[in-house]
Formats: C-alpha cells, structure tokens, sequence
C-alpha cells in the first residue's frame, strides 16, 4: 500500500485524543445508546454480504461465525477480508465497543459473513443470489447488503429475494452513491432501500434516490473499524449509503431481539411506521419514510400486517391464493463488463470509501480515511 498524501492522515491527529466510539457521531444522533438499554441484539444473526469480515478484529471478538464464500470466493468460510469493506460493515452492525474501540448498533448480534467478491474480482449478480439463499438456510435473521448494481435485477436475484421473504428474513440495502437512481438489490420490493443522510441531517448529496427509497440514514464521516492488514490502527473513516444500510440492518437486529416473536413483516413495518419524517411529508423520493428511528422502533406498538408492507397488494383472483413475493420488474440484459471490480482506488490524492459498489465503468470504490484512537501512536504526516 503507498502511503497516503499528507492531508489525509492529518486529519486522525486532530481527533486522537478521543477514543473510537466518542467518533461514532451517529451513536448520539440517532440515540443509540438508550435504544441498547431495551435490547443489544442477543440472539440474532446477521448475514454481511460482502467482501468477508476480519475475524481476528478485537473488536469483533467471538462475534464472528462461520460462513460461506460464492463466486471466486467460493471455498472460504468468508473470516478473512482484503479490502476492508466488509469488515467496515460488520462493526457498525455488531462492533463490541471494548477497550475503546468502535461499537456498533447492536453489539449483541453474531455476524454470519458471505464473501461474494474480493479486491481482485467482480461481483456477480448470481452470486449476491446464491448468497441471499444461504443467509436464509443458515439462520440469518436480518441480511445486510452494502452493494449494487446499476444493472436491472434477474430472474435469479428476484427469486433470491422471495425466497428469503417466505424465509422470514429482513433484507436491508444500500441506494447506491452516485446521484442516480436506487440500484439493485435495494430496487427489489420488499427489501428496505436505504439511503444517506448528512452530519446535519440532510440528505446527503450523493446518495441514489427515487420512488423505491424506503428509509434514510447517517452516510457521512462514519467511524468503524478496518482490517490491520489494510489499516495499521484497525479503523476508518467512510461516507456512503453502505454504512446507512449496515446501521438500518443493525436497528433492525435490536428489533428482532427485543421481538423474538416478531415476523420479519411486522418488524419491516415497525422500521417504517416511527421513522422520523425529514423531507416531504410521508414517503418521498430522497429518504422515503424519513430517518430511522431505533427507540421508536423498539417500544412501537402496532397491529400485525398480513404481509411485508414494502411489497405490492395481490391482485384479486378467482383462483387459489399464492403468497404475496417481491414484484419482478421487466428484466434488461445484464452487461458483465460494466460491473465494478471490488477494487478500492484512491481518487484524486484523498482517501474516502464512499462504500457502495455502483455497476458502472471506471467507477471504484474508493479507500477509506484511517482513523486511530487514543490508544494509537498517530501516524507521522508526510
């Protein structure tokens, strides 16, 4: 790894004197810490879909289960990171916030992580599918994706999806981060797209946004961790709609904790009826049913629904019902070479993850800001 310019490892020394989680400025914003007081996420699993997760993270420790790996990463238990995106991910989920390092949203949950792609390959639609259907077989709970495509779903990823429905799974998406529209797999009814909000609570300009945003998070300068390998002090800083996605997915883990009963529709529904209202009133293009609410989430108490209120209503019919499932929308070829590499680039001398993978040509995910705690020697600028 070359050594970042100046200006970008700057930045760490102005904020050493405070730990890891007194950086974690969405902890407070969205009052996370007495929403932890009802429920931390015992009990439940969270699928990452990503680039793996670093096991051997302290902050991680004994969080982290054995999973699966798809594509070129098919073989591996998924442990073990390159890039760091996954890892990223997981700690804003599930980070344990000991010794003053990061904590995340719910710090009780276990961590089930799919590598679907690593830092030398390109995801693969089929692969985010088999993916989804593997978190459904092995307990996941709430399935978190950082990813997308600017490509149009397939077959297999709608059927994915469904199939995950009827398993009574929460599935939580990012926009995407380039101004466009929502990407898929967040563009897929029934899954909570999930867009990014500002430090002041705004939307947040590179967000993808449009009719299919379901609800708005906190996307910009988000503290988490990072694999040593690729971060010496095992943190970052990163802007984009996949760190509001994997706190969504964290919100929606105390709910399931707190709710052990509760089918994943009513717990869809209960993300969706507290969130606070910011744009238009009601649902709007930029962040849908407004920021999430983790508190108001928790302590709802609303009648069940029939079925995951983010999918169409059924059709009347004379003939026998069939479950209600994500509507497949028309289905345009998929173009292999526009997929993005998960390849992290640094762009224009700064290092910023924006954290989402858009399916477009020469488009790269960029390298997150390292960040290091009080407990860190900062690094010597250059």
């Amino acid at each position: 790894m070359h050594l970042l310019p100046a200006l970008a490892v700057a930045l760490p020394l102005l904020l050493a004197a405070q730990s890891i989680e007194e950086q974690e400025w969405h902890l407070d914003a969205l009052d996370v810490y007495t929403a932890q007081a009802q429920a931390r996420g015992d009990g439940v699993i969270v699928a990452v879909i990503d680039s793996g997760v670093d096991a051997k993270h302290p902050d991680l420790a004994g969080q982290v289960l054995p999973g699966a790996g798809f594509g070129r990463s098919k073989g591996t238990d998924g442990t073990t990171d390159g890039d760091g995106h996954g890892t990223g991910m997981a700690g804003i989920i599930a980070a344990n916030g000991k010794g003053g390092g990061a904590l995340g949203i719910a710090p009780g949950a276990k961590i089930l992580p799919i590598a679907s792609a690593d830092e030398k390959e390109q995801f693969g639609l089929d692969a985010v599918a088999e993916s989804i259907r593997w978190a459904a077989d092995h307990g996941a709970k709430v399935v978190n994706m950082s990813l997308g495509f600017s490509s149009s779903m397939t077959p297999t990823l709608v059927k994915a999806v469904n199939y995950a429905i009827e398993k009574d799974v929460v599935l939580v998406a990012a926009t995407g981060n380039e101004a466009k529209e929502v990407s898929a797999p967040a563009n897929i009814n029934g899954v909570i797209a999930v867009a990014g909000t500002n430090k002041a609570g705004k939307p947040w300009a590179s967000s993808n946004v449009g009719a299919d945003t379901v609800l708005a998070a906190p996307a910009e300068g988000i503290v988490t961790i990072a694999p040593e390998n690729v971060y010496a002090s095992g943190y970052a800083e990163m802007d984009g709609t996949s760190a509001a996605s994997a706190i969504v997915t964290g919100v929606a883990a105390l709910v399931r904790a707190r709710h052990p009963e509760m089918p994943a529709k009513d717990v869809v529904n209960a993300l969706i009826k507290t969130a606070t209202d910011l744009a238009e009133p009601g649902r709007d293009a930029t962040t849908g049913f407004g920021m999430v609410n983790p508190m108001g989430a928790l302590t709802a108490q609303l009648p069940a629904v029939e079925r995951n209120p983010l999918l169409p209503a059924p059709k009347p019919s004379t003939a026998q019902p069939t479950p209600t499932l994500a509507a497949q929308r028309p289905v345009q070829p998929v173009d292999m070479a526009a997929r993005l590499p998960f390849v992290a680039a640094v762009a224009g001398g700064t290092a910023v993850m924006t954290g989402l993978l858009i399916a477009l040509p020469a488009i790269r995910s960029r390298r997150p800001k390292p960040v290091v705690s009080e407990r860190d020697t900062p690094p010597t600028p250059w």
